[in-house]
């Protein structure tokens, strides 16, 4: 058939469709739309009216495939997932409509947090924000529960998909990843005194020398601390992409950077006296973060509370300084500070050099070794679960 008869018997339909729903003529509405189906199986908007006009007037499996042939079609496409989903819970298929959900959150996180609307698509937006919120809160209550759970944890809350109401303690005070509302909260923790802080700080100068020997080596490898995939706020629109604030990695997301760490050994041996935080024996962050003259890092909050952000500061150009939950603090080079960064912070450079300080976080210290053992599992159960979802065949 060519294009031009293609169409005119397409806008025919359409015309004759049109006709049949203003006569609620249900069977005839549903020959149609399967008509233009067959006609248009490439058209995702097509095919997602075919399995809504399925899901009211045919059947439930065949609503399923036009579901999913719009997926296919348009995969970037949100409202497909959240149709697919919710004709699959309908046919009793909860834990796959769960996760073709999941997949479409991941485009638009307003699945999670619907607005109130009276239609079709509100109905499936509240179906699937209550279902994934019992589901990843479930998750949680499962994974992180022993023989002997603490409350501590198990009653922690993974703030965008929890299905239990909360506030957190105080304004200046909001992890958006995960909150421990029992965990000891303050802004600035002083940690002088450990074996391994004293012993970090007197190896900074070390530390230091490394940082200057390798630079000039690794600046292919120095990254835009906020890369331009990330979902940002408007307030790092300055920063995201730029390599006014790089990062220069020893560990990142829990694994060693071989291309640089061969450049760190007294930074790396250093390190092994640290309690790191990490989701199995390994940090799961260690970078060298490096400022810019005349940047700001602008206020925000930081993802949890489980864990501290540790400076230290190798070289610190006049006037450069950190702020947490309004209080300001100088870095001083060679002397370590540690912080909440789940309360807001911002940090500037008005020197005329760059900022370099090595970043890395530990858990917080009013955590026991079962409690951080229980986040670990609940990290790495919701990982497990988001690394195998996939839509239904």
């Amino acid at each position: 058939m060519s294009l031009n008869g293609k169409k005119a018997q397409q806008e025919s339909l359409e015309a004759q469709l049109e006709s049949a729903i203003a006569h609620s003529d249900d069977e005839q509405c549903l020959e149609l739309m399967r008509s233009l189906g067959r006609l248009c199986p490439d058209d995702a908007e097509i095919q997602h009216r075919l399995g809504s006009v399925e899901e009211q007037l045919g059947t439930a499996e065949k609503a399923l495939a036009a579901h999913l042939c719009s997926i296919s079609l348009a995969p970037q496409n949100p409202l497909t997932y959240l149709y697919s989903g919710f004709c699959l819970q309908q046919m009793g298929r909860r834990d796959e409509a769960i996760e073709v959900w999941s997949l479409g959150s991941d485009l638009e996180p307003a699945l999670l947090n619907p607005p109130h609307r009276n239609d079709p698509t509100g109905e499936r937006l509240v179906a699937a924000a209550t279902a994934l919120r019992e589901h990843f809160s479930q998750l949680h209550r499962d994974s992180s529960n022993t023989t002997t759970p603490s409350h501590k944890i198990t009653g922690a809350i993974w703030p965008q998909t929890t299905d239990t109401p909360f506030n957190y303690h105080t304004d200046q005070q909001r992890p958006s990843l995960f909150y421990i509302p029992e965990l000891t909260a303050r802004p600035w923790h002083d940690l002088q005194g450990l074996r391994w802080v004293e012993h970090l700080e007197a190896l900074s100068g070390d530390i230091v020398k490394e940082f200057s020997d390798a630079q000039g080596s690794l600046h292919a490898v120095c990254r835009p601390y906020l890369g331009v995939e990330m979902k940002l706020g408007p307030q790092f629109t300055e920063l995201q992409g730029s390599l006014n604030w790089t990062a220069l990695d020893l560990y990142r997301d829990g694994k060693l950077q071989s291309k640089v760490a061969q450049y760190f050994p007294v930074t790396l041996a250093a390190l092994e006296q640290v309690p790191l935080y990490g989701m199995d024996s390994l940090p799961y962050e260690v970078f060298f973060s490096v400022l810019k003259p005349g940047q700001h890092i602008k206020p925000h909050f930081g993802l949890s509370n489980h864990s501290l952000t540790i400076h230290l500061p190798l070289i610190v150009p006049p006037g450069c300084s950190l702020t947490v939950a309004g209080q300001r603090r100088q870095w001083v080079p060679g002397r370590i500070l540690a912080f909440d960064d789940s309360y807001i912070h911002e940090a500037i450079n008005p020197g005329g050099e760059q900022r370099v300080v090595l970043i890395f976080s530990i858990w917080h210290p009013d955590l026991s070794k079962g409690e951080c053992d229980a986040i670990q599992r609940s990290f790495t159960a919701r990982a497990r679960w988001l690394a195998a979802r996939q839509l239904p065949l």
